[in-house]
């Protein structure tokens, strides 16, 4: 099987495999994690040779493809040439009924929203863990104050250590936990047990993203019974 590509615009590749065009691979940047070249995929067939390192030359960057785990053609092409897996991506709905613990709301946490006086500090702890989670993946690229205006959401809840000292935190929206951020193994499991308690209280459900690389993430997945056949993952050509 003969696979090419050429180059037919700034961001597009065409694809022939046995000199039949197959379609194109398309080509982008996202801003906030720069370091990798985006791949995205509108091939009618999938060969089992590709050759990855000529975009790779050609563009002089490391390439990046994020796709669901039921894209098992797509997952197959990419691992047999040279990429690895390096993130799954969860994205549960969840009912009080899928819970595996037994929530405690003893646990003290604070509210706080845009207004809060210590809002701009959780922004930057929220920055700080953001590049600690993503860095062995895929690291974080924008400045504190870009990632700042366009990152959190306006409100959550946060707990502090004996000192007054933020040691966990949520960014919600609605019924949404946007983001989670903890600094306290010790202490992250009761503060989201009491964050899923007041959040049950207020909606049936709620949503979140984790990141099998985000320990935090992952001790709020590890709440639920969910589904993890399916998944967003991330892989890398280096």
């Amino acid at each position: 099987m003969s696979v090419k590509i050429k180059k037919i615009k700034d961001s597009q590749y065409i694809v022939w495999c046995d000199e039949k065009d197959i379609g194109t691979i398309t080509t982008y940047h996202n801003e906030f994690h720069n370091k990798y070249l985006y791949l995205k995929f509108n091939l009618t067939k999938y060969p089992t040779y590709f050759p990855f390192s000529k975009i790779k030359q050609i563009e002089g960057q490391s390439l990046q493809v994020m796709t669901s785990s039921p894209n098992t053609n797509l997952i197959h092409l990419l691992l047999q040439n040279g990429f690895k897996c390096k993130r799954q991506c969860y994205t549960p709905e969840v009912t009080k009924k899928d819970l595996k613990i037994k929530l405690n709301s003893n646990y003290s946490i604070h509210p706080f929203n845009a207004n809060s006086k210590n809002y701009s500090a959780l922004c930057h702890l929220l920055y700080q863990y953001y590049q600690e989670v993503h860095q062995a993946v895929s690291p974080l690229t924008v400045s504190e104050n870009t990632f700042v205006k366009e990152v959190p959401t306006k409100t959550g809840y946060y707990s502090t250590n004996k000192d007054g000292k933020i040691e966990n935190f949520v960014f919600t929206e609605k019924n949404e936990i946007a983001y989670i951020c903890s600094f306290s193994e010790k202490s992250c499991d009761l503060f989201i047990q009491a964050v899923l308690s007041k959040m049950f209280n207020k909606y049936s459900s709620i949503f979140f993203e984790a990141d099998d690389t985000d320990w935090a993430a992952t001790k709020l997945l590890d709440c639920f019974n969910v589904d993890k056949e399916n998944s967003f993952n991330t892989y890398i050509y280096i």
